[in-house]
């Protein structure tokens, strides 16, 4: 018998020996994995989607475990920035300043004629108005006063020289004072007064009608004290 006889002879006698397949039950088999698998799926697009609505829920917040590893995920706000309420800072009660730069003349000298003790006489020089300068008698002869008022915007240089050494009060006030005797000039003396605030007086009183005349008293009108406490009071702010 030819050799391909023989094969399809023996295919033939094998084939008959195996026992057909149970078909139905293999239909059944089928049928009840596609539906396990079916039920799977949509078990796993539910839990997808209810995660995400979570997720659009808390407003793109991460929430912590959903991390494989049990790791905490971090939280990411995705929504706008919580603003931060800042207190606005409370305006000072400390009054403005009523100038800046040099305090006019006849305004300083308003104010140098109102803190004058009381007994005195006044008139103005010629220029006085300007210059700052006010005469003032007691009936033993006239004196000149001079006044300058300014607010400084740096006090360096005022520091360093008229107020070299000088201790500051408890509200750091500087106040510097001087007297000379009559000589070749008439006597004279002085009261500086610093402010924190860069106020700066200087009040200056001679013993004579005048800086250049000789002295036509023995004794000054107004003493050093007066001279401080005028320097120093509030009206000149």
């Amino acid at each position: 018998m030819p050799i391909e006889e023989d094969f399809t002879e023996a295919l033939r006698t094998t084939l008959l020996t195996v026992e057909p397949p149970n078909t139905p039950s293999l239909v059944q088999a089928g049928v009840r994995n596609g539906r396990r698998r079916r039920r799977r799926r949509a078990t796993a697009v539910g839990v997808g989607g209810a995660a995400v609505l979570a997720l659009v829920g808390l407003g793109a917040t991460a929430v912590p475990g959903l991390l494989s590893d049990g790791r905490t995920a971090d939280h990411t706000l995705a929504g706008p920035a919580a603003s931060a309420t800042t207190g606005s800072p409370t305006a000072s009660a400390t009054p403005k300043p009523t100038f800046s730069g040099t305090l006019p003349a006849d305004r300083a000298l308003a104010t140098l004629t109102a803190l004058l003790p009381t007994g005195l006489t006044h008139s103005s020089p010629p220029g006085g108005g300007r210059s700052g300068q006010l005469w003032v008698d007691d009936g033993h002869g006239k004196s000149l006063l001079e006044v300058h008022v300014s607010r400084q915007t740096s006090t360096t240089a005022l520091r360093s020289h008229v107020f070299a050494g000088t201790k500051p009060l408890a509200d750091g006030t500087l106040i510097e004072s001087r007297q000379a005797s009559p000589g070749t000039g008439p006597g004279h003396q002085a009261v500086n007064v610093l402010r924190p605030d860069g106020l700066y007086v200087t009040l200056m009183e001679w013993q004579a009608p005048s800086q250049n005349a000789p002295a036509t008293r023995t004794t000054p009108i107004l003493t050093l004290a007066q001279l401080r406490a005028i320097a120093t009071s509030s009206q000149w702010r």
